[in-house]
């Protein structure tokens, strides 16, 4: 399920164009004091970052300037640098983490393998009017009418979904509401098809921890995607509520 206006790399060039000159840096967010990030989305509502944990080494103290889902694309071992236990986080686990919890002094990989963690930090919005909230639709959830999504998470802010699309299976005509995130956790091979646009794959395979930002899409328009690859594809989304 992918789409062309992801990365920051395409505001950049837009502005460069425009302007002839280069698009300014996204400020960075300070999550781990050991461990920089690599910026992949940065838009009015959310920041991406991509961080990678090599074996042994630690992420420096933790703090939450905003709230924050922390997804694990690739899990391994972590180990409290406060408390010393020891923590399994498999591929896939998802972890919200407020804005009011206190900093913590991090965690260290004690895994053989590195460890690859997508940061989701969400940008605070204007409160909803009493109208505007009334106006929102009940069903946030992502509806595939071919695949059941397990539900990973929701609260006041998000709500969380991942799918398996396995070779040859398509999701079924389905809408994008405003607001959503995904994330490939196993990528692959999508080909996408809609009323406006006949059945075709896309030209590059999705990689493992490609994030996009889906633009709003109407049930009319028949949009779905299909996994025309070899392997399941894996893939989670991130709905913003507000």
């Amino acid at each position: 399920m992918k789409t062309w206006l992801t990365y920051p790399a395409a505001l950049a060039l837009l502005l460069l164009a425009v302007s002839g000159r280069p698009a300014p840096a996204a400020a960075p967010t300070l999550i781990y004091a050991g461990l920089p990030g690599e910026l992949l989305l940065d838009n009015s509502r959310v920041l991406v970052e991509r961080f990678v944990l090599e074996p042994g080494q630690t992420t420096g103290r933790h703090s939450h300037p905003a709230d924050q889902l922390l997804v694990f694309v690739k899990g391994g071992l972590l180990k409290s640098t406060t408390t010393g236990r020891s923590t399994l986080w498999r591929d896939g686990r998802v972890v919200w983490q407020s804005s009011g919890e206190p900093p913590d002094e991090g965690s260290r990989n004690v895994g053989p393998e590195k460890i690859v963690m997508i940061s989701v930090t969400l940008k605070p919005v204007a409160a909803a009017t009493g109208a505007a909230r009334a106006g929102q639709r009940p069903d946030a959830y992502l509806n595939y009418p071919n695949i059941p999504g397990e539900d990973l998470l929701e609260n006041s802010r998000v709500i969380v979904q991942r799918f398996t699309v396995n070779p040859g299976q398509w999701e079924g005509v389905h809408a994008h509401r405003p607001n959503m995130l995904y994330i490939h956790i196993k990528g692959g091979q999508w080909a996408t098809r809609s009323k406006k646009e006949p059945e075709h794959p896309y030209p590059e395979p999705s990689p493992d921890g490609e994030v996009g930002w889906m633009p709003t899409i109407d049930i009319s328009e028949g949009h779905e995607s299909g996994n025309v690859g070899q392997q399941p594809i894996d893939l989670i989304w991130v709905t913003l509520k507000e």
